[in-house]
């Protein structure tokens, strides 16, 4: 089994050698210095995921979200914080975050978040949903606000690709919408590209940014 390179900022409480114990991450460094994170030749080798640990101040991880995201908008990064209050999580989906986990989770929810995104999943709290759906709501006086109608106003997208963007946004991976539109996985991940290129975004968090209007909505919990 291939192992997951990752890299911790901020960590506390011994989180690193929780982490080692699993047999299928490892940990390359911790640092509470963003030039690290920053700085392509602080290791030989780039982590697959990078885990923010914010417990201790929202602030402290936002520092370097913005710049995570110009610097390396290829890794995806996971906040595990103590902040639920919906203005951070907000902040953090428009900065690129593939991954938001509350400190009440504990560290299975962490670990099992890690292995998500760095299979390309996106892993936000379970409230999410009707957050997004508020901001959806915003624009409409009274008919519901789906995600179809959402996507609807990104651009002009064919049958298939819309099918793409649903399963996407639903946080299904490459080999599951493979297997449920009949698709090859080369077909699929030539779909996700040709999105990608319409919608100028890099990967699904910025997709999730985008669509929900994350960015520039001020919204605040």
């Amino acid at each position: 089994m291939k192992s997951i390179k990752l890299m911790i900022y901020g960590g506390q409480g011994g989180i690193e050698g929780i982490i080692e114990k699993e047999g299928d991450i490892k940990v390359m460094g911790m640092t509470g210095n963003e030039m690290d994170l920053l700085d392509s030749d602080h290791t030989s080798v780039m982590p697959d995921v990078i885990l923010i640990d914010a417990r201790s101040s929202g602030k402290y991880g936002q520092e370097v979200m913005q710049v995570l995201k110009e610097k390396h908008p290829s890794t995806p990064f996971v906040i595990f914080t103590a902040h639920s209050e919906n203005h951070y999580l907000i902040e953090a989906i428009g900065h690129g975050a593939a991954g938001y986990v509350l400190q009440d989770g504990g560290m299975k929810q962490v670990l099992s978040a890690i292995r998500q995104c760095a299979n390309g999943q996106i892993v936000y709290p379970a409230s999410f949903k009707s957050i997004l759906m508020k901001n959806l709501e915003r624009d409409v006086e009274r008919s519901p606000v789906t995600l179809e109608k959402a996507i609807e106003k990104l651009g002009a997208f064919s049958k298939r690709e819309h099918e793409l963007l649903i399963l996407l946004t639903q946080g299904e991976t490459n080999q599951q919408i493979s297997k449920k539109l009949f698709l090859s996985i080369g077909t699929v991940k030539n779909y996700i590209s040709r999105i990608y290129r319409k919608l100028n975004v890099n990967n699904r968090p910025e997709l999730m940014a985008l669509l929900y209007g994350f960015q520039n909505s001020g919204m605040k919990g």
